[in-house]
């Protein structure tokens, strides 16, 4: 009888394995959008803890952590798309990538999971918001709502050129 549900079991295991299995993903609204993180990114949520601002950088550019021994930057990334700015006191951070890409980015409520997102044939996509333009490639639908997936390291050398740019009209000596 044990051979018999051995055999059973054995036989019947790929399709439970199939049905148990599903492409989980996370994502988060920001303002008006939906984002999703792309497949397989190292992310982390924690509460907001102490952050250190550093003085004379954009509202957008929120300071640095201590992560585990590592210095982190923090972004609001709501305000680095133009949108309204996170509360902190409500937010979460979304620690995103490994050391030594890691960034964190401010979030009003943290990830929820998105299970099995499908995605949008390139001749089917939504026009692109205008806040997006370079940092999001592919669409995603799920539970019929339209999902972008966030290019993550895309984002943040956006943000990198910002600071350049915003450091090229200082005045030398500041």
């Amino acid at each position: 009888m044990d051979m018999e549900h051995q055999t059973l079991t054995e036989s019947s295991q790929p399709a439970e394995l199939e049905q148990r299995f599903h492409d989980l993903r996370h994502g988060f609204r920001v303002g008006f959008l939906q984002l999703l993180l792309q497949a397989r990114l190292r992310a982390e949520v924690v509460p907001v803890g102490q952050i250190c601002p550093i003085p004379d950088t954009p509202d957008w550019f929120i300071g640095f952590i201590n992560h585990r021994g590592d210095v982190v930057p923090v972004y609001d990334l709501a305000a680095c798309l133009g949108l309204e700015a996170t509360e902190r006191s409500k937010a979460w951070l979304l620690l995103l990538d490994e050391a030594p890409h890691t960034a964190a980015v401010l979030l009003a409520e943290p990830p929820q999971g998105i299970a099995d997102p499908v995605a949008v044939p390139e001749g089917e996509q939504q026009p692109l918001p205008d806040l997006l333009n370079g940092v999001s490639e592919q669409q995603y639908q799920h539970q019929n709502s339209l999902w972008f997936e966030l290019d993550h390291r895309a984002f943040f050398a956006v943000q990198k050129q910002r600071f350049q740019n915003s450091d090229a009209g200082q005045p030398s000596g500041q």
